[in-house]
């Protein structure tokens, strides 16, 4: 757990970062030559964070997903699996019951159990 978190602190500084330098070349013109640059660094280090908070929770999202999909997959499986054992038992319950009667009233009863039909 303590180098997952690792990671995403790392990928969160990394995203900030690259959000600074690229917010900075694409506003290269104006701190250069603006009257406003002090505000211009402050907005572009308030963009870069809202950036790499945006990638942060992109990533802490998509790693719950990863996390979420496969216990959602097992889940359907069991719920499919029992649905099927249950129709599996009815099947079989309902031949008993048929085989049962059909020897109660001493009638002959050649039908194949579930198992053998298909």
């Amino acid at each position: 757990m303590q180098r997952f978190l690792d990671t995403y602190w790392v990928l969160y500084f990394a995203g900030y970062v690259v959000a600074i330098i690229v917010l900075g070349w694409l506003n290269r013109d104006e701190l250069r030559n603006g009257d406003d640059r002090i505000y211009l660094v402050a907005a572009i280090f308030g963009v870069a964070a809202g950036v790499a908070s945006a990638v942060a929770i992109i990533i802490e999202v998509g790693g719950r997903l990863v996390l979420l999909i496969p216990a959602a997959v097992k889940k359907l499986m069991e719920r499919g699996r029992e649905e099927g054992r249950q129709a599996e038992r009815a099947k079989w319950e309902a031949w008993l019951k048929r085989r049962s009667e059909a020897e109660a009233n001493q009638l002959p009863f050649d039908e194949p159990p579930p198992s053998q039909r298909q």
